[in-house]
């Protein structure tokens, strides 16, 4: 959850809904949206907006009290957040938006075409709950539902909700005040959702609009720190890990206590199981409520070592989970190893070896014979274009942690029936997942296409909750049946990852038999499916090529 960008960003979106037209006297007709959207622009004069600008605002979220300072220099902001002992940041320089995380890594945005909001339909009623205001409801075609309280004396919004993957955020406004340009805008904003321990509270505590502000003070900074150290004069290190069943495990070292993770490209933070976070004696931060598989309150901690062989980490931020699985040869997983790890190193999984090896930043040069995949990472994790049958998509995860070939989002399963069939016997199975279990149905394609390369007659698993792994906005999943064919190699610093055929599936090409069964081909372009992929909890507004690393 978002709140300071969502709220921000919903009122900018309430200005641009509709084009700005001449106030009219509306007298006691039903106004249009056009009508409310001029009026409310016209009403808070967000043209009077200084060229700089410096705020403080104090803040409450996901039980932790902080601050949110904003610094803008004409179209380029920064907002960096302090929660406890957090710090987060984001922003936009020269139309390119960043983030910089718990653990101080910083990733440029790419552009997602594919998430725009489209309307679809709007209407206007006056209403009396849970305010006395004009409603203004916008239906897009991702299904997400806006709506917009406007006061019918001053026009001001003064409530807005929207749905999203079956949640409702609301948020309220308040306290507004006129500064001396005469721009009326609010200096308190509160709201949640329909989940317990969401509340959020924001209060601007200060606003200059005199200081002088320079492009130094808005632009993307490097990261924060070194999250993995390497040993000095070494660029590969071979993790201590292990492949079973496709899944890949890695021990790690806490507080003297090995335990077992599994390399989830999937999640977008490092987690751990709660209970074993209270049995290493490491303090809780904090608590929200999240949907993954089903809801649950999820809190952050903050390891003060962290060993992965011969690689080290330092006061690393983790997020908790109710995560505990049985695995092959009595492997109990309390841990998902994700972004924050992934990004701070570039990865080769070698699946027929059964090694895992890091390699320091930069030291990675395209692998001979690898399909280079350009990859989104904006929430943490690898976003692909991929097609199944005759339809594509540019929203696929790329997820060790599934296993199956592929799954399908009721987003792309709806839009293209047409890609895959069911057999006769289909029935609706039950996979788990954190927080709860997943219902999904096993399915098949007679191609799925990733990057240049073709798989024939694979057999997936389509996820059959409208919102599986707690979102709506995604095609599906690329799983470990595919990524198994293969050395994967993972290059977050450059947006990439690298697919060079495995010697087994090189045979196999050679002698004709890779034509099917998930074999992969050159061409022009069991468990729960994927039930690991965790976001993350709370959050807070690029320079080298876009959507790369910025170091």
């Amino acid at each position: 959850m978002k709140p300071a960008l969502l709220v921000f960003g919903l009122a900018a979106f309430a200005l641009s809904l509709a084009p700005a037209a001449a106030q009219v006297p509306l007298g006691g007709a039903t106004p249009t949206a056009e009508d409310l959207v001029s009026r409310s622009k016209a009403a808070q004069d967000s043209d009077r907006r200084p060229d700089d600008e410096r705020e403080v605002w104090g803040v409450r979220l996901a039980g932790l009290d902080g601050t949110l300072d904003m610094t803008r220099h004409g179209d380029d902001m920064v907002t960096e957040t302090a929660l406890g002992p957090f710090r987060t940041a984001r922003g936009v320089w020269h139309g390119q938006h960043w983030h910089q995380n718990e653990n101080g890594e910083t990733v440029l945005d790419r552009p997602e075409p594919s998430q725009t909001e489209r309307p679809v339909s709007q209407s206007v009623a006056r209403v009396h709950d849970p305010v006395d205001a004009w409603l203004l409801t916008t239906t897009f075609s991702s299904g997400h539902v806006l709506r917009l309280y406007y006061d019918p004396k001053t026009y001001y919004v003064l409530r807005s909700e929207k749905t999203v993957a079956g949640h409702t955020t609301h948020t309220a406004y308040d306290d507004f005040r006129t500064d001396a340009r005469g721009r009326t805008r609010f200096w308190h904003y509160y709201g949640g959702d329909d989940r317990p321990d969401n509340d959020f509270d924001y209060r601007l505590q200060s606003d200059d609009t005199t200081a002088e502000i320079s492009e130094a003070d808005v632009a993307v900074p490097h990261d924060r720190r070194t999250l993995v150290e390497f040993p000095a004069g070494v660029d590969i290190v071979r993790l201590p890990a292990r492949i079973e069943n496709d899944r890949v495990y890695v021990r790690l070292e806490i507080e003297g206590r090995g335990l077992d993770f599994l390399l989830d490209t999937g999640s977008s933070s490092i987690t751990i199981n709660d209970a074993v976070a209270r049995d290493l004696r490491l303090p809780l931060y904090g608590h929200t409520t999240q949907t993954v598989a089903g809801s649950f309150v999820t809190g952050r901690v903050v390891a003060p070592a962290i060993a992965i062989g011969g690689l080290t980490m330092h006061d690393v931020v983790l997020h908790t989970l109710p995560l505990a699985s049985a695995e092959a040869h009595d492997t109990r997983v309390v841990g998902l190893l994700g972004f924050d790890f992934l990004d701070a190193v570039a990865l080769k999984i070698d699946y027929t070896g059964g090694t895992v090896d890091a390699i320091r930043p930069g030291a990675l040069a395209p692998p001979p014979g690898g399909a280079p995949l350009d990859v989104r990472l904006n929430s943490g994790a690898p976003v692909t274009h991929a097609s199944v049958g005759d339809a594509s998509g540019d929203d696929f995860i790329l997820d060790t942690g599934a296993a199956f070939s592929f799954v399908l989002f009721q987003r792309f399963a709806r839009a293209h029936p047409e890609a895959f069939t069911e057999p006769d016997d289909a029935k609706t199975e039950f996979g788990s997942g954190v927080g709860g279990t997943m219902p999904y149905r096993t399915i098949s394609a007679k191609r799925v296409a990733l990057g240049p390369l073709n798989f024939d007659d694979d057999r997936g698993a389509e996820a059959l909750s409208p919102n599986a792994l707690g979102f709506d906005n995604e095609d599906g999943l690329i799983g470990a049946d595919i990524l198994k064919l293969f050395t994967v190699y993972l290059d977050y610093g450059s947006s990439r990852v690298y697919l060079v055929p495995s010697a087994r599936q090189q045979m196999l090409e050679a002698s004709g038999e890779g034509s099917s069964g998930s074999a992969a081909q050159r061409g022009p372009g069991e468990g729960a499916p994927g039930g690991t992929h965790s976001p993350s909890p709370t959050g807070g507004p690029e320079a080298s090529r876009e959507g790369a690393k910025h170091r």
